[in-house]
């Protein structure tokens, strides 16, 4: 899965002033609709359908939380989005 693809990043903020981080997840990829209310899953019209955009919620989510482990563990590599 591509950067783009996912619909969630980490952004990473680090301050001479601070030897920790601070960080936030964003979201990257939304739609609005017309009754104003964002969604981060496509329609689904089925129980399985659901299950499986809930199923990549968390495979991305998981993955932000390990970028944001390695930004606080202070390891080189941790991405800022």
């Amino acid at each position: 899965m591509s950067t783009t693809d996912h619909r969630f990043a980490l952004n990473v903020h680090r301050s001479a002033r601070s030897a920790a981080p601070t960080v936030h997840i964003f979201l990257q990829r939304v739609v609005r609709h017309a009754n104003g209310m964002l969604a981060v899953t496509p329609l689904c019209g089925s129980l399985a359908e659901i299950e499986g955009e809930i199923a990549r919620l968390q495979q991305e989510l998981d993955g932000v939380l390990q970028q944001a482990r390695q930004a606080f563990d202070g390891k080189s590599g941790a991405r800022q989005a």
